[in-house]
């Protein structure tokens, strides 16, 4: 008799199937596991101290924890607890982990030290600051390790004894087999039947990188990077000199981590290559390898770093050098003592720009950088085509509020805006031809007796009119701006270094300086940007308050897409950093954004998230910090968005804009481009105004600028943008936006997509049809074969919806996080009743966190799956 199957079971008694597939589900993850609360000693001699114990207790297991401070003594807590067998149990304990020594002694066994490296992710996970200001107290769940218990009653005594103060507190502590991976205070009881609807947590341990995995990108990569020699621009694309397609960089930043052993290293490396990560910039490299002594870098530090660097290229990831940002000197660099005195710290931000002496500096470094042998590749770095592209300093140009408008007040740097008050009146008396004619166009801003003439604010420069001594001012920046630029592309040249340059990625702080600003970029290879989206009350941290809770999706083109308005029509453009920040709630439409539309639509060139620093998922909202890729909004949408910009899934528009001007042009004083991008702070940067080319134009095709001249062209916007019902299409016919609903969709043969605020809406793609109840999600479906989906034998699914930390509270409309909560992080499942077309489904299965296919599959009726909150995924894998 033939054996009954799954599918069989589905046909007999739905009701069965189900109850057995939420049995399997769990049941695989069932664990022995026996959970103490700190605070319940049955007795202890700790001293709490009011300032050491008034921290950010939310997250909490219990909302309490058991603390420890004083100088007098070290302190020891007792506890009691029972085991229903015996055996081997790993042991956690969630504690302060920070400059903090303890000890334990279990049963009648001898007191045995806690060897705690808070730099290895596999020791010390769900890393919080819990202090309102920064300063030593931290919590954490340290892996003891493994101790044997036996059945009936136990007994634990853990002793704090820290140098600083004693100091340390006890969370909680659980005893679990292999099974659990602790995350915040979430408990291992897995016996809960899996909801549909209910958010399901996010717990990642070390990847132990199984073959077995869906959607590992290692392979695709170039290994080692560089075996097709070295980069090169060839005209708007970015080429290889031994292959003929035009290559595409889907990237993070990733600096170098010498505090971990490089075997977790490694693990880093590994990690991003499996994402389908092909670059990297390290930023800033000279940060890292410190100063120049006697024309040498430090050698332990130089030799960290040429490991990584190797490391990195072995696994087929190429490399950026953002070298210098806040470049520090000294007396012993020769640079005036007058002027060094101003700068603090020796800090030369800004005033780089202008000063000869500080631009030699630099080079002296980078040479001593392009000239070293690297002894794990047998290669100087300039010869090496690992070292992708060479960036001259970050953030950092003459026309931004620092330094123009601090020179222009003169009080905190008054021998540096001296100094370029006088190049301003040479420079105005070289073009003039005479004092008396400069006097003339002046006016009272020239000092004829000391040979000056007052300089503007960058906020002066606004550029709504035609101002002819703003437009000067420009030129005169734009001469000294461009003339470094270009002399640096030629110092790169002569040292050796034969891939691609970068200036900058930084904007002008008045428009009408800014088109003025990207003409200096032009100088070298690439233009590069940077953008940011979203964030919080605090600059750069998550922490209750106010929420920039915007979405990119009720306006085409704008918040980071906007970047691409500074695209030049014949030079490749890149984006090194960009993030929509947590605790946004809708950043999971970003990183798709950025791959359909920019590096797709827009033919960009090279991306690079902001930033990883793990080897794997981070633990809630990772440090609470605005800026990580380790998280599942970004890593885990990246294998999807590395093959479709790798694969070129999304074909690249024809220019719709194209806007030409002459370098005379940007010297009016006036806004030339009608796209003023200079508004807002560091970490959000927002279209002000109506430009001339709207950003909605960004959703139908390329957009670009020249400022070789020739004549101006644009397309008939309105064959593409139908302003009435909000609808967008591309040019190519592949994306549409639909900005009333914030929805866009992705219809390529190889990938497709629905992003946005789609619940209650039917969506029809061309392969699929898809009913959604999940009020936002970004649900992407990915050939992986290459074939079109329609037949294709191998699709990936990525579902993602919101995320939030375990305890969270935002306000209704979302414009207030109320409580920050902790790990575990929490995703909201997509529920979406999907119809599959083409050829009939074999198969499909949910992914682990690691994209290893789960043991069971989801019965797939009529060609209709559906998926929500039971399966605890946002990966599957659809098999023909």
């Amino acid at each position: 008799m033939k054996r009954p199957q799954a599918k069989d079971m589905l046909n007999i008694c739905p009701i069965l199937y189900f109850s057995l597939l939420n049995f399997i589900l769990t049941s695989a993850l069932s664990a022995e596991s026996i959970w103490v609360e700190g605070e319940a000693a049955d007795s202890h001699t700790f001293v709490k101290n009011g300032w050491y114990d008034d921290v950010m207790k939310e997250s909490f297991s219990g909302k309490k924890w058991l603390s420890h401070y004083t100088k007098d003594r070290a302190g020891v807590a007792k506890y009691s607890f029972e085991s229903k067998k015996s055996g081997s149990f790993v042991f956690w304990l969630r504690c302060n982990y920070f400059r903090s020594e303890m000890s334990y002694k279990l049963n009648r066994g001898s007191w045995k030290g806690l060897s705690i490296d808070d730099r290895d992710p596999n020791q010390v996970r769900d890393k919080m600051m819990v202090s309102k200001k920064p300063d030593h107290r931290f919590i954490g769940w340290v892996r003891v390790g493994s101790v044997k218990l036996k059945k009936g009653k136990n007994q634990i005594e853990i002793k704090i004894s820290s140098k600083l103060a004693n100091h340390g507190a006890i969370d909680c502590f659980c005893f679990s087999d292999e099974g659990f991976v602790p995350s915040g205070s979430t408990k291992p009881d897995l016996s809960k039947k899996k909801n549909p609807s209910a958010w399901f947590p996010v717990v990642v341990d070390q990847d132990t990188y199984s073959k077995k995995s869906v959607w590992d990108q290692t392979q695709a990569l170039h290994r080692p990077a560089g075996k097709y020699g070295f980069l090169k621009r060839d005209g708007k694309d970015l080429k290889f000199e031994k292959q003929s397609p035009p290559i595409k960089f889907w990237g993070v930043g990733a600096n170098i981590d010498a505090r971990i052993d490089r075997k977790q290293q490694t693990l880093r490396v590994k990690y991003m290559a499996k994402l389908g990560l092909n670059m990297v910039r390290e930023h800033p490299l000279a940060k890292f390898l410190g100063p120049l002594r006697n024309g040498k870098l430090d050698p332990a530090r130089l030799d960290a770093y040429d490991w990584w660097f190797a490391e990195l290229k072995k696994h087929g990831i190429y490399s950026t050098w953002s070298v210098f940002y806040r470049q520090k000197v000294s007396a012993a660099d020769g640079y005036p003592r007058a002027l060094l005195k101003e700068l603090e710290k020796g800090n030369t931000y800004g005033v780089v720009n202008f000063s000869r002496k500080l631009q030699d500096l630099q080079m002296e470094y980078v040479k001593v950088l392009l000239d070293h042998k690297n002894p794990y590749t047998g290669l100087r770095y300039r010869d090496d085509p690992a070292l992708a592209v060479l960036e001259i300093q970050n953030e950092d140009c003459i026309f931004f509020h620092f330094p123009l408008s601090v020179l222009a007040e003169g009080k905190t740097w008054p021998e540096h805006s001296r100094l370029l008050r006088k190049l301003f009146f040479k420079w105005s008396l070289k073009k003039h031809g005479s004092e008396r004619k400069v006097r003339s166009f002046w006016g009272r801003r020239v000092d004829l007796a000391e040979k000056e003439i007052a300089l503007y604010a960058a906020w002066e420069l606004r550029g709504k009119k035609v101002e002819r001594r703003h437009g000067e001012f420009v030129e005169f920046l734009t001469d000294i701006q461009r003339k470094f630029y270009l002399r640096r592309e030629k110092e790169y040249r002569q040292a050796g270094f034969k891939g691609v340059t970068v200036t900058t990625a930084w904007r002008a702080g008045g428009a009408g300086a800014d088109a003025a600003n990207l003409y200096c970029d032009t100088a070298m290879d690439m233009i590069d940007r940077h953008n940011y989206f979203g964030g919080g009350a605090e600059r750069h941290r998550i922490i209750s308050g106010k929420v920039k809770n915007g979405t990119h999706l009720r306006r085409a083109g704008s918040g980071i897409l906007s970047s691409g308005l500074y695209q030049v029509e014949d030079q490749p453009f890149a984006m090194t950093e960009w993030t929509q920040c947590p605790p946004n709630q809708w950043k999971a439409e970003c990183a798709p954004l950025i791959a359909f539309y920019g590096m797709g639509l827009q033919g960009w060139d090279a991306s690079y998230h902001f930033n990883s620093s793990r080897s794997r998922l981070g633990d809630g909202w990772p440090g609470l910090s605005y800026y990580t890729s380790d998280t599942p909004h970004y890593a885990g949408q990246f294998p999807a968005l590395a093959i479709a910009v790798r694969e070129g899934h999304i074909k690249e528009g024809k220019i719709v804009a194209a806007r030409r001007v002459q370098p005379k042009d940007l010297f009016k004083g006036a806004d030339v481009l009608g796209q003023d991008l200079t508004g807002g702070g560091h970490d959000e940067k927002s279209l002000v105004g109506q430009p001339l080319t709207p950003p909605e134009v960004l959703a139908i095709g390329r957009v670009t600028t020249s400022f070789k001249g020739g004549k101006s062209e644009k397309v008939d916007f309105t064959k593409y943008w139908d302003q009435k019902s909000g609808i967008i299409r591309s040019q190519t016919g592949e994306l549409e936006w639909n900005t009333k609903k914030g929805i866009v969709l992705v219809k390529s043969p190889k990938t497709q997509a629905v992003i946005g605020f789609g619940g209650g809406e039917k969506i029809e793609l061309p392969d699929f049809e898809i009913q959604l109840e999940t009020k936002f999600v970004s649900l992407i479906f990915t050939s992986l074969d290459q074939q079109s989906l329609k037949s294709s034998k191998s699709v990936l699914i990525t579902a993602m919806a919101r995320d939030q930390q375990t305890g969270s509270e935002y306000s209704e409309d979302g414009s207030v996080l109320k409580v920050v909560g902790g790990p575990p992080l929490l995703l909201e499942p997509v529920q979406a009743k999907i119809k599959i077309l083409g050829k009939k489904v074999l198969k499909v299965r949910p992914l682990d966190f690691h994209g290893v296919p789960r043991s069971t599959s989801i019965p797939i009726k009529k060609q209709i799956l559906e998926i929500d909150g039971r399966f605890q995924a946002y990966h599957y894998h659809l098999t023909r």
